[in-house]
């Protein structure tokens, strides 16, 4: 992967984004939105149009990678992950699993997004309500619903940091499940049940996966949530 894993979409670029894709579908109520929601409504509405078919190719994962790249604060995020064994690996190493790191978030979010959000066929647009947002200084969290496929709602709530004066997601939940968490769960056990080496293979693994093998619908990988890298354990 060549290209940034972490950057800055300024709000008012993101916000020019959105402008361009009319039709996004909001359902519920509208928070009183600050720039961490401008921002994220407009990284939503972008991701809508990349996944509007539910198809998935190298083509729209090399756009989601650069939507979430400049999105989503992986250094942190990966840190956070990794847990206390992030200090005990050099600056190359931290480097290299953060990459690894942007590399699962981002394919596997687009494929949860893909199969489980109700995404509108005309205008490609996700059905997004945003609830409420609260700052505290430089920390921000802003809580969404996202229409679920078949009915219903998933509840997803973003916690977001201001970076160099940029607005970007260091986590989410799912319904209530952080996504650093759940990779930090599941990376705390292979590296027990195995080593670091063995969880780094087993990321490069999940990343070299053929798209064609989870792009189905029907794929319960795809159905569950986009941190469940490892089935089976």
């Amino acid at each position: 992967m060549n290209r940034p894993i972490s950057g800055c979409l300024w709000p008012r670029r993101l916000a020019s984004v959105g402008a361009l894709l009319v039709g996004l579908a909001i359902s519920g109520g509208r928070a009183e939105a600050g720039e961490a929601t401008d921002a994220l409504r407009a990284v939503y509405t972008e991701a809508g149009r990349i996944v509007r078919a539910g198809a998935i190719d190298e083509g729209s994962l090399a756009a989601i990678q650069t939507l979430f790249g400049g999105a989503f604060d992986f250094h942190s995020a990966a840190e956070r992950a990794l847990g206390w064994r992030w200090q005990t690996h050099s600056a190359t190493e931290q480097k290299d699993f953060t990459v690894l790191f942007a590399g699962l978030v981002q394919r596997g979010f687009m494929y949860w997004l893909a199969s489980v959000a109700s995404i509108g066929r005309g205008g490609g647009s996700l059905t997004v309500g945003y609830l409420e947002e609260t700052v505290d200084r430089d920390q921000a969290t802003v809580r969404t619903v996202i229409g679920r496929r078949g009915g219903g709602d998933v509840h997803l709530d973003h916690f977001m940091v201001n970076v160099s004066r940029c607005w970007m997601v260091r986590d989410v939940t799912i319904d209530g499940v952080s996504l650093v968490g759940s990779y930090r769960a599941q990376f705390d056990h292979v590296i027990r049940t195995s080593s670091y080496q063995g969880l780094i293979e087993r990321m490069q693994e999940k990343i070299s996966d053929d798209v064609s093998r989870v792009t189905s619908p029907r794929s319960r990988a795809l159905n569950g949530r986009p941190s469940e890298l490892f089935e089976g354990q």
